[in-house]
Protein backbone atom coordinates (compact mmCIF):
# COMPACT_ATOMS: atom_id res chain seq x y z
CA UNK A 1 0.00 0.00 0.00
CA UNK A 2 0.56 4.03 -0.70
CA UNK A 3 0.54 5.51 2.09
CA UNK A 4 -0.08 9.46 3.26
CA UNK A 5 2.73 11.32 5.28
CA UNK A 6 2.24 14.62 6.63
CA UNK A 7 5.87 16.17 6.44
CA UNK A 8 4.69 19.48 8.50
CA UNK A 9 2.48 22.90 8.50
CA UNK A 10 2.31 26.45 7.84
CA UNK A 11 1.72 28.26 11.15
CA UNK A 12 -0.37 31.65 10.34
CA UNK A 13 2.60 33.22 10.66
CA UNK A 14 4.04 31.41 7.39
CA UNK A 15 6.47 29.37 9.49
CA UNK A 16 6.96 26.30 8.66
CA UNK A 17 6.64 23.44 11.70
CA UNK A 18 8.09 19.60 10.76
CA UNK A 19 5.65 16.83 11.74
CA UNK A 20 8.59 14.24 11.76
CA UNK A 21 11.23 13.18 9.01
CA UNK A 22 10.34 13.89 4.92
CA UNK A 23 9.88 11.29 2.83
CA UNK A 24 12.55 12.59 0.62
CA UNK A 25 14.66 12.34 3.94
CA UNK A 26 13.69 8.78 4.90
CA UNK A 27 14.37 7.45 1.48
CA UNK A 28 17.71 9.23 1.60
CA UNK A 29 18.70 8.38 4.88
CA UNK A 30 17.18 5.39 5.56
CA UNK A 31 14.96 7.28 8.34
CA UNK A 32 12.02 6.07 9.29
CA UNK A 33 8.56 8.03 8.25
CA UNK A 34 5.25 7.96 10.09
CA UNK A 35 2.43 7.67 7.64
CA UNK A 36 -1.85 8.99 8.69
CA UNK A 37 -2.42 5.80 9.33
CA UNK A 38 -0.02 5.17 12.33
CA UNK A 39 2.46 2.31 9.88
CA UNK A 40 6.15 3.44 10.34
CA UNK A 41 8.41 2.28 7.50
CA UNK A 42 11.52 3.18 6.07
CA UNK A 43 10.10 4.47 2.32
CA UNK A 44 12.09 3.19 -0.60
CA UNK A 45 9.52 2.37 -3.15
CA UNK A 46 7.55 3.88 -6.09
CA UNK A 47 4.38 4.58 -4.47
CA UNK A 48 2.42 5.20 -7.50
CA UNK A 49 2.84 1.65 -8.24
CA UNK A 50 0.37 0.66 -5.19
CA UNK A 51 -2.99 1.41 -4.22
CA UNK A 52 -3.93 3.84 -1.59
CA UNK A 53 -4.40 2.98 2.16
CA UNK A 54 -8.17 3.21 3.05
CA UNK A 55 -7.62 4.55 6.28
CA UNK A 56 -5.05 7.37 4.94
CA UNK A 57 -7.32 8.22 2.89
CA UNK A 58 -10.14 8.06 5.05
CA UNK A 59 -7.93 10.31 7.72
CA UNK A 60 -7.13 12.92 4.80
CA UNK A 61 -11.10 13.55 3.10
CA UNK A 62 -11.77 13.92 7.04
CA UNK A 63 -9.20 16.66 7.41
CA UNK A 64 -10.84 18.37 4.06
CA UNK A 65 -7.52 17.77 1.91
CA UNK A 66 -7.77 16.67 -1.54
CA UNK A 67 -6.79 12.93 -1.97
CA UNK A 68 -5.85 11.73 -6.16
CA UNK A 69 -9.07 9.40 -6.85
CA UNK A 70 -6.54 6.97 -8.51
Amino acid sequence: MAHIVLEGFSQEQGEFLPAGPSVVEGIVNGTPVRALCGKVWVPGRDPRKYPLCPTCREIAEQMGWSVPSA
